[in-house]
């Protein structure tokens, strides 16, 4: 499989889109912010439909890490085993 020339960027930001809803939480919000502004570096370069969807990723992925950090800090009870 061959990669077209200046689409780097935007297959990163796409992959950084995909772990950052799979690693909600500070490591997921992290990515996501990354991933968000690789995406939009390429898309002011060369637009290009896998930019275009890491920036959605991107930004759901930012919601699910918010949106999880707040439940665990207010009510870390459901997040507690045993």
């Amino acid at each position: 499989m061959t990669e077209k020339k200046g689409e780097g960027l935007g297959i990163s930001g796409f992959t950084l889109g995909i772990m950052g809803i799979i690693f909600a939480g500070w490591i997921g919000l992290i990515i996501a912010i990354v991933g968000f502004i690789f995406c939009a570096i390429q898309q002011k370069q060369n637009k290009t439909g896998l930019a275009k969807a890491g920036i959605i990723l991107n930004i759901v992925g930012f919601v699910i890490s918010v949106a999880f950090l707040i439940l665990v800090t207010y009510y870390p009870q459901f997040f507690i085993l045993g």
